[in-house]
């Protein structure tokens, strides 16, 4: 059977899906952040990766992306969920909810983002829709079967590791962003390249800066809220893994 991946971030050490045995694969890029975990879903076998390491000491600017998602691929994974813990921007969306973006905005800068050598043709990976379609109406529908509201829209990805001042999410909510993270790029266009379905379930554990009521502390929300958004993910993550193992997504 086909493993599914799960790219787990900020939350991983809130995350309740807890594997067994462990798997440390080399890649050509390095290592990655962190070993690969077997996690039983069902009769179905899940694939997870820490994104920043299980301790959470790889920032977001500093993680290994090219080395995570080689190594997912060549364990045999070929569908990929990336569970990210994001800011709210979009007006009502609030923290403790779930988002299954559809469209990304990417700021970041100086990023390894092909598999493609320096010295080699150059390949244009038809970037459009950057997360797969029907991978999105399954966790969108897994969701909804969980009773939780999902909400679509962009993902603006800034560098980090610090969070953004008022004055950008502003720009962020001009250029048309719902939300704002540090993490769906490179990622997404590296599952691109090596052709696996890739989209994320991601949940907003605060408000961006400056869109908090009363000028809401943005780490003391993060705080507040990570446990909760983690495990509401973690419940549309074993809902949705058995239905892509039926649909062979």
């Amino acid at each position: 059977m086909t493993p599914i991946g799960i790219i787990v971030g900020s939350g991983f050490g809130h995350w309740p899906l807890t594997g067994g045995r462990e798997s440390a694969i080399e890649t050509p890029y390095g290592a990655p952040s962190s070993a690969l975990a077997r996690v039983a879903i069902g009769e179905c076998e899940v694939l997870a990766l820490a994104r920043h390491g299980r301790a959470h000491t790889i920032a977001p600017h500093a993680v290994n992306y090219r080395a995570n998602v080689w190594a997912l691929h060549a364990a045999g994974v070929r569908t990929c969920i990336g569970v990210n813990a994001v800011g709210a921007i979009a007006p009502g969306f609030a923290p403790g909810e779930l988002a299954v973006p559809d469209q990304l905005i990417d700021y970041t800068w100086g990023r390894a983002s092909t598999f493609t050598p320096d010295d080699a043709p150059v390949v244009h990976a038809e970037f459009t829709e950057p997360f797969a379609p029907e991978l999105r109406g399954h966790l969108a529908a897994a969701a909804a079967a969980c009773g939780f509201a999902v909400r679509r829209g962009v993902y603006g990805v800034m560098q980090g590791p610090r969070l953004e001042t008022a004055a950008e999410i502003e720009r962020l909510a001009r250029d048309g962003c719902t939300m704002v993270g540090m993490t769906a790029m490179p990622e997404a266009i590296l599952a691109r390249e090596l052709g696996m379905a890739y989209a994320i379930c991601a949940g907003a554990v605060n408000h961006a800066a400056g869109r908090g009521p009363g000028g809401a502390a943005i780490l003391a929300e993060m705080e507040r809220h990570m446990a909760l958004t983690m495990a509401r993910i973690s419940k549309v993550i074993e809902t949705v893994v058995p239905r892509l193992v039926r649909s062979a997504v």
